[in-house]
């Protein structure tokens, strides 16, 4: 397989299956999330997106705050070779419309009920998604969107043997006729098979994501990234730090920008290390003490 970005995390996952990937403060407290259970979890979005018949090339928005679910999805996206398009959670709904008129996105996944609410006042009238999901429970029940739960299970199901050999997923046969039709389910080994081929036909030079320009100054510019400018990138700092496996990062910086997309996710990936999420900047200290990074990037006036 070809050193793409879902390749090098396929590899770490099975050397290091029950170890710590991510940490997320829940509820008060930190939980980890195994290598393992984030590979699982993965394959499931893949199933969900390909149930939703997307495409290589296709682009998803993925608009979030740094949390494990941005990864999660990030790497479903690129398993069936579409693109990610990172949007700042910060980012107004004018900032929004001019991002998803440009990358004509075909699904979009959001944090929470108000990014659902902003992202549907964006692009009422000029998108029309194939799914909308939501990891966090609360969105308005007037909004068409699936919780991120949801979401993985549809997933699930798609991987499961449909046991009627319908090709109807079981869940769906006591739907009523006159609902909107759900996308055709493929065969189990249809699934299994449409995934192996996706993965095994990501080369290098595909894009990974479609990152777009500040909108200081003037509308946003998206520059397309591939794998190997990340992955090159990865290397290159490995030459020069000394990033160990098993070590533990604090993400605070935004993972829509390049640069803890490519060392504070792929980096510590690459390595198998730990990625501990900070609830938000004001609480980075209080979260360093609790987590116990034994690294972590920022910019000069953070730490000033």
């Amino acid at each position: 397989m070809a050193d793409t970005i879902p390749a090098r995390f396929a590899r770490q996952a099975l050397a290091c299956a029950q170890k710590p990937l991510f940490l997320a403060k829940r509820a008060g407290a930190y939980h980890s999330i195994t290598w393992q259970q984030a590979s699982e979890d993965v394959r499931a979005l893949s199933a969900f997106l390909l149930h939703h018949q997307i495409s290589p090339g296709d682009r998803v928005i993925i608009l979030s705050e740094n949390r494990p679910e941005w990864a999660i999805a990030d790497l479903a996206i690129q398993s069936v070779g579409a693109w990610t398009v990172p949007i700042y959670p910060t980012l107004l709904e004018e900032g929004v419309r001019a991002i998803c008129t440009d990358a004509q996105p075909v699904v979009c996944i959001v944090s929470t009920g108000t990014q659902a609410q902003k992202i549907q006042a964006a692009t009422r009238g000029r998108i029309t998604f194939r799914a909308m999901i939501v990891m966090e429970s609360g969105a308005p029940s007037h909004l068409p969107f699936i919780a991120w739960s949801d979401a993985l299970a549809t997933g699930r199901e798609q991987l499961q043997p449909d046991p009627l050999g319908s090709g109807i997923p079981p869940a769906r046969l006591l739907r009523s006729p006159g609902r909107a039709q759900q996308p055709r389910r493929l065969p189990l080994q249809g699934v299994h098979e449409e995934l192996e081929r996706r993965l095994s036909q990501l080369q290098p030079d595909a894009t990974a994501t479609l990152i777009y320009t500040s909108c200081t100054t003037g509308e946003p510019k998206g520059v397309m990234l591939s794998h190997r400018n990340f992955l090159s990138n990865v290397d290159a700092c490995l030459q020069v730090i000394p990033v160990q496996p098993g070590e533990v990062h604090l993400s605070f910086l935004p993972l829509c920008h390049v640069f803890e997309r490519m060392a504070g996710w792929y980096l510590v990936m690459t390595v198998g290390g730990t990625i501990a999420y900070a609830e938000d900047m004001e609480t980075v200290p209080k979260n360093m003490a609790e987590v116990r990074p034994t690294m972590m990037l920022g910019v000069p006036r953070f730490f000033e």
